[in-house]
């Protein structure tokens, strides 16, 4: 294999990474809870930190507070809630853009790690219209010809929360 080729091949996994996540916003946007769900592998962890401080966020969300922190389990417990209205800050749902860009890909053994800036522009009908922007952290796994979120880290820019946070606006 050449230096050429190792590029090429590292292209196009940046590029079926991009496809993904783009793929995966497309499924909040749609309300496709179940579609967005498949995405992630039974053990997959879905983590929003907090600011500690203007440069740090909490790093153990065992132990520290979280915007949000859900194993596969909760994260259907959530879309439950959301199906049902049994979520009350989500009534109504807010209508949702996902503009998420892929920033890089590497390869770590068996794992693809990839970052992404991403901007949520959300409207409700009740309360009018919010951005929030952000990083998402992702480590993947290779599933046939997609992946598998196996965790996803959403760093929210926003040190002032306003509104309530789900999966769908972040």
């Amino acid at each position: 294999m050449t230096q050429l080729d190792r590029v090429r091949s590292e292209d196009r996994l940046a590029e079926r990474v991009a496809t993904f996540l783009g793929y995966e916003a497309g499924r909040l946007d749609e309300r496709d809870w179940h579609a967005w769900l498949a995405l992630f592998a039974p053990e997959a962890r879905y983590w929003a930190p907090v600011w500690v401080d203007d440069y740090k966020m909490t790093s153990d969300p065992a132990r520290q507070t979280s915007l949000i922190y859900a194993d596969r389990t909760e994260l259907e417990a959530r879309i439950f809630r959301i199906e049902s209205e049994d979520s009350y800050a989500s009534i109504p749902l807010p209508q949702t853009s996902h503009l998420v860009t892929c920033t890089g890909v590497q390869r770590a053994g068996s794992i693809v790690k990839a970052k992404a800036n991403w901007l949520v522009h959300y409207f409700w009908r009740t309360k009018g219209a919010f951005v929030r922007a952000g990083r998402y952290e992702y480590d993947l796994r290779e599933n046939g010809n997609g992946f598998l979120i196996l965790l996803k880290k959403i760093f929210v820019h926003d040190d002032r929360i306003v509104g309530p946070i789900d999966i769908y606006n972040i």
